[in-house]
C-alpha cells in the first residue's frame, strides 16, 4: 500500500518497527520536514529516493503527496482475536462508514481517545487506504484495526464475551451516565447516509443520542464519535474520583457525617 503526506509518513517511520519498504521523496525540493523524514528513514536503514513529481503524483495518485510518498511492506491488518488479546476496554465497530475522509478522522480520534481496536466491516465500508491514513495522519498505522465479515455476529459474539454494545443514535434515549465506569465497551457508529442499521441497532445494549441545542439537526460523523468517545472517557474519569457509594465514610454527602 501507498502512503503519502508528511505526517503519514512521519508517524510511520516513528513506529518501532517501521513497516516501510521505501520513500520516494521530490526531486528538488527542500524543507526541514521533508529533511526531517529523510534524517528519519535513512537511520532506520529505510531507502530514500528522489523522483520528479509527476512520478509521486502517480504513486500517489493524487497531486496533494506535499511532495513524499512512501510505500509500506505487504502486511495483514489484524484479526479480533489479536484485538481481545490485548484485554481491550473499548473497541470501536463501524457500520457502513464509506467516506475515506470521514473514517480517517475517526480513526485519528479513535486513537487519540485511546481506543484499544477498530471493527471494519468487509462489505459496504471504506478500507484502510492512503487517503484514510493521510486523514487520519498516521494514526491508522498505531491501531489494531479488524475486518470483520457480520457486524451482528461479532456483537453478539463480544457480548457473551462480557462487552456492553453502545450505539450512536440519533433516537436514542440513554444517556452515558447510565453506564458504568468498569464496563468493557463497544461503541457503534453507523454511516454518513443511514446511520446504525436496524439489525445492528437490536443488539446494542444502550442507545445514545448527542443533544443538539441549536438549529442544526445533526453532527458530522466523526465529530459525533469524538464527542462520544470522550464522554465515555470523562464519565470513567469522573467515577473513579467521585465514588457513588452513599455508603462511604468519605463521602461528604453521607447522612452520618452530619
Amino acid at each position: 500500500m501507498i502512503i503519502h503526506g508528511i505526517n503519514a509518513v512521519t508517524e510511520a517511520l516513528q513506529e518501532e518497527k517501521p513497516n516501510l519498504e521505501r520513500i520516494f521523496v521530490t526531486r528538488g525540493r527542500t524543507s526541514p520536514r521533508l529533511q526531517n523524514i529523510i534524517d528519519l528513514a535513512r537511520a532506520r536503514r529505510i531507502p530514500v529516493q528522489f523522483q520528479p513529481v509527476e512520478a509521486l503524483t502517480r504513486k500517489a495518485e493524487t497531486p496533494r503527496h506535499q511532495d513524499v510518498v512512501a510505500e509500506l511492506s505487504a502486511g495483514e491488518l489484524a484479526s479480533l482475536d489479536e484485538i481481545l488479546e490485548g484485554q481491550p476496554t473499548l473497541i470501536l465497530a463501524l457500520d457502513g462508514v464509506e467516506d475515506p475522509r470521514n473514517l480517517g478522522a475517526v480513526l485519528r480520534t479513535a486513537e487519540a481517545a485511546g481506543a484499544d481496536g477498530i471493527l471494519l466491516p468487509r462489505h459496504h465500508s471504506c478500507g484502510i487506504t492512503p487517503a484514510v491514513v493521510q486523514v487520519s495522519a498516521g494514526a491508522a498505522l498505531h491501531l489494531k484495526i479488524a475486518r470483520i465479515g457480520n457486524l451482528v455476529t461479532t456483537l453478539e459474539s463480544l457480548k457473551e464475551q462480557g462487552f456492553w454494545v453502545v450505539g450512536l443514535d440519533m433516537q436514542g434515549k440513554n444517556q452515558v451516565r447510565e453506564i458504568d465506569a468498569d464496563t468493557r465497551l463497544v461503541v457503534v457508529i453507523g454511516g454518513e447516509h443511514r446511520g446504525v442499521r436496524p439489525l445492528v441497532r437490536q443488539h446494542c445494549d444502550f442507545l445514545i443520542s448527542l443533544p443538539m441545542k441549536g438549529r442544526v439537526s445533526s453532527l458530522n460523523l466523526s465529530v459525533a464519535a469524538g464527542i462520544l468517545l470522550y464522554q465515555l472517557i470523562e464519565r470513567g474519569e469522573k467515577d473513579l474520583k467521585d465514588p457513588k457509594d452513599p455508603k462511604d465514610p468519605k463521602d461528604p454527602k453521607d447522612p452520618k457525617d452530619e
